[in-house]
């Protein structure tokens, strides 16, 4: 995980990485599914009809009772196609439990955007970005777009936009992985903010440019995608 700007040898070698992007460190993912594009508006509206506000089995993580709908919902209606976005962290991992998932850790994100390519800058590759690899500030629309229309942006393995159209929440607190979380990866365990991926800015739309926004926030250009562990044989 992460990049380093000071030695052009060494590992995940990136001259525009932030400091807080170091040391690159070796992080243990188990196995796991990831969605192919971030979770769409057509998709969190069955959530709603479903009656996923009113269930609290949902919302362990917290949040429940707070809202019943996502922000600016019946403008979002209009767009099906487009990333859900104004969602705090809280209904994010609440429509994560409903469809039987949960949020990607920062390392488990990391890793699917690398799509296991050691030191790829971008989730298609080195090249630097343009239009036709992601939805991002430099020429970009201005708002975000339905979910894989930038499939030259895409991984080897055929995820889509986890660079542009909008970040991503994470299951994690921002701040440094511990040797314990190293083995486990969870982040650090206290912390009202919530690391968010994928960016609009060229430097954001790098695999190892983290960020963060507090876990109630309900922001117009954060979304999210699941992910779902794969049972040991």
């Amino acid at each position: 995980m992460g990049a380093q700007k000071l030695d052009p040898k060494g590992r995940n070698y990136d001259p525009v990485a932030h400091d807080n992007e170091s040391p690159v460190r070796r992080v243990k993912v188990s196995p796991f599914l990831i969605g192919r594009y971030p979770v769409a508006v057509f998709e969190y509206d069955r959530f709603i009809a479903d009656g996923g506000y009113a269930e609290e089995e949902f919302w362990k993580a917290g949040g429940y009772g707070q809202f019943a709908m996502p922000g600016s919902w019946r403008r979002q209606l209009r767009h099906p196609n487009r990333p859900v976005v104004e969602v705090s962290w809280y209904e994010a991992a609440a429509y994560c439990a409903w469809a039987r998932g949960r949020l990607p850790t920062e390392a488990e994100w990391e890793c699917a955007a690398r799509g296991g390519r050691e030191g790829a800058l971008y989730p298609w590759g080195n090249e630097l970005p343009d239009q036709f690899r992601a939805n991002y500030s430099v020429g970009g629309p201005g708002q975000p777009t339905p979910v894989g229309m930038y499939p030259d942006g895409a991984t080897p393995q055929g995820i889509h936009d986890l660079a542009g159209n909008v970040f991503e929440w994470m299951a994690d607190r921002p701040g440094s992985y511990s040797e314990a979380a190293a083995r486990n990866p969870k982040g650090p365990e206290k912390g009202s903010g919530r690391e968010i991926r994928g960016g609009r800015s060229s430097m954001e739309l790098r695999v190892s440019d983290p960020n963060w926004n507090e876990a109630v926030a309900r922001l117009d250009y954060v979304g999210f995608r699941c992910v779902r562990d794969i049972p040991s044989p």
